[in-house]
């Protein structure tokens, strides 16, 4: 059973889905989703003798989404750091998707010993994302503009087709109602207008933090679709060289969402991942991979 609880953290009220007993498994959702889109994999990480915590972002899902709240990573990161306090929890995995990797990323260079392995999925970070989501906020009433508008259903289904490699497949009349949900909350907009507007705290370059990935010494997995065209693998191979002992593994015929799209091979990944470290396996090489879908 996936139990749904709220944690005030720093002043902040936090909205997470919980499951399962044994080592912490914390899931970070990536950005205009919530801890919702983490339901299968909480599930399987329970059924797996795990404790999975999905967390809504500040800003996102059920999470509080303060008007006036100063964005950036430093907010971020402390706010998972006091969450892990709040929940009694020393060290815990954590296995961030999109705009969720840089959070573990930061997370992961500000509060080092809270980590003990990581897992970043076609993260942000690496490449620049679109003018309008770092700048448009900052133009009077054009962010706003941009994000309603993004609410329309032809618009939505246009965007969610570039996530996917094989989007006839994936982008259903349901994810795109999905969707139309989370662009339809003015709550939700206004945070990713505050977001843009504050693109460069929240920026891993601008603000130094990808400079110190160096300084990262937990066991790291880099997960990236071989054809995302959201963030291009040649992200994923940034971070293989950026992060020490990280292995990158590439999954063929897979886009944005390797978690969705390529779910056998991603949980595979996951779970022997997470075995290994729990089993004290060195892991090193390879430090690249690609798999194939069957």
């Amino acid at each position: 059973m996936i139990n749904s609880i709220h944690i005030n953290v720093n002043g902040y009220n936090l909205h997470l889905l919980e499951a399962g007993t044994g080592s912490p498994v914390l899931l970070l959702h990536g950005l205009a989703v919530s801890a919702e889109d983490w339901r299968p994999t909480i599930e399987l990480l329970s059924r797996s003798g795990y404790r999975a915590i999905a967390v809504d972002a500040l800003g996102f899902g059920k999470s509080d989404k303060p008007r006036s709240a100063d964005y950036n990573l430093q907010l971020f990161a402390d706010l998972y750091a006091g969450l892990l306090d709040k929940l009694g929890i020393e060290q815990a995995t954590f296995v961030g998707h999109s705009m969720g990797g840089k959070f573990t990323l930061a997370t992961a260079v500000l509060h080092p010993r809270r980590i003990k392995r990581l897992v970043i999925i076609d993260s942000e970070g690496f490449l620049k994302i679109p003018y309008y989501m770092r700048r448009a906020g900052k133009i009077p009433k054009l962010g706003e503009t941009i994000f309603a508008l993004s609410a329309n259903r032809t618009m939505m289904r246009n965007q969610l087709q570039l996530f996917f490699h094989d989007p006839r497949r994936y982008v259903t009349p349901d994810l795109v109602e999905r969707g139309l949900a989370v662009l339809g909350d003015i709550e939700i907009r206004r945070t990713m207008v505050s977001f843009s507007r504050q693109y460069d705290n929240l920026d891993l370059e601008i603000t130094g933090l990808r400079a110190r990935l160096g300084e990262l010494r937990c066991p790291t997995l880099v997960i990236w679709g071989k054809e995302d065209r959201v963030f291009a693998p040649s992200g994923g191979e940034a971070a293989r060289r950026e992060i020490p002992n990280a292995r990158l593994v590439f999954i063929e015929q897979c886009g944005h969402f390797p978690q969705i799209e390529a779910e056998r091979a991603f949980y595979g990944l996951l779970l022997g991942f997470l075995a290994a470290g729990e089993a004290e396996i060195q892991w090193g090489q390879p430090a690249e991979k690609t798999l194939g879908q069957e």
